[in-house]
């Protein structure tokens, strides 16, 4: 079978329109298989615009997309041409890289910190350049002028305003006008303050003798007074001290267990009472006749019976009296140990 010249032309343009096809789908699928996309805000943005360069290290790794202002910073978005990370750190510098004033973003990546997401919201810093320079210098040229107007004004000011040499001789004028007035008014009062003068002369001598006899009549009344008062200290002094030496006998009286005993017992002064009519019953029964003792009957005693007496040692009255001492101390140390 014989094939037509023209029949092999379009195959041959379809099958060239169909290797185009297949490349084109091959470098669309790798392009949008190694995007990476990333938003960076910047407050001021310059003369950046979608399309330009995205560098590392003076190397195109991508491009700017779309850039979105916000009211106060613009947003821009940032293309990759391959798979990148991106780590807390990285620094974005929006610079300017010509003369003309054409931008590009220059990232310097972190090698370290942590990995960040893709939707994270990257904070940009922006370089002035050539463009923001010459923007600079007009500022400061309308600044200059100004400053050449206000000080030409100063200098022969206007239909409004005086010159500063006018107000100056001005101020002069009326400061000379206020010192020959004040001179004037000076010369007029002196023979008034002159007399004033010597009034108040008078008046602080005055002052100076009665405010010394004020100060010796203070000390003479201080001297009196802390004089009675030392009396007053001394005599309550000695009250004191007194009730102190009372207040510690009685403390002592109190302590004492014997005392006690005494003030607070009554067997004392039974055995007292025993004790006087024993001898009044002595003194009864002695014979003044013939010196003899006699007992209530009539019968002679002896003075002194050798029976009970124990003359090596303590006799049996003297142990009972111990033991009797004894257990009303014991009693009295109970006593005072229940009340504290």
């Amino acid at each position: 079978m014989k094939i037509s010249d023209r029949t092999l032309g379009y195959i041959s343009l379809l099958a060239l329109f169909s290797i185009f096809a297949i490349i084109a789908y091959c470098m669309w699928d790798a392009h949008h298989e190694a995007t990476t996309i990333i938003q960076v805000d910047f407050d001021e943005l310059g003369s950046l615009q979608p399309e330009d360069q995205v560098v590392i290290r003076g190397y195109t790794v991508g491009t700017i997309g779309k850039v979105q202002w916000l009211g106060d910073r613009a947003r821009v978005e940032i293309k990759f041409n391959q798979p990148i990370v991106i780590r807390e750190g990285t620094q974005f510098n929006n610079i300017n890289y010509a003369i003309m004033g054409q931008r590009r973003l220059e990232i310097i990546p972190s090698k370290t910190g942590k990995v960040l997401p893709d939707d994270y919201i990257h904070q940009g810093h922006f370089e002035p350049g050539v463009a923001e320079v010459l923007r600079y210098i007009e500022n400061v040229n309308e600044q200059v002028e100004t400053v050449r107007q206000i000080i030409y004004l100063i200098t022969n000011g206007d239909s409004t305003h005086r010159s500063a040499s006018d107000l100056v001789e001005y101020v002069i004028k009326n400061v000379e006008v206020t010192l020959s007035n004040t001179e004037r008014a000076l010369q007029t009062l002196q023979p008034a303050l002159n007399n004033l003068f010597a009034q108040a002369d008078v008046a602080s001598k005055n002052l100076h003798v009665i405010t010394k006899q004020a100060d010796s009549a203070i000390v003479t009344v201080t001297n009196t007074v802390n004089e009675k008062l030392e009396l007053a200290e001394n005599a309550m002094k000695r009250i004191s001290e007194g009730a102190e030496k009372t207040n510690e006998i009685i403390n002592s009286i109190e302590a004492d267990p014997f005392y006690s005993k005494i003030l607070y017992s009554s067997e004392t002064v039974d055995k007292v009472n025993e004790l006087v009519s024993k001898l009044n019953e002595i003194v009864r029964a002695i014979d003044t006749k013939g010196i003899k003792i006699l007992d209530e009957n009539g019968n002679p005693v002896k003075p002194f019976a050798w029976k009970n007496i124990n003359l090596i040692g303590k006799t049996a009255r003297e142990k009972a009296r111990e033991r009797a001492e004894k257990a009303s101390l014991n009693k009295v140390q109970n006593d005072s140990a229940q009340s504290e």
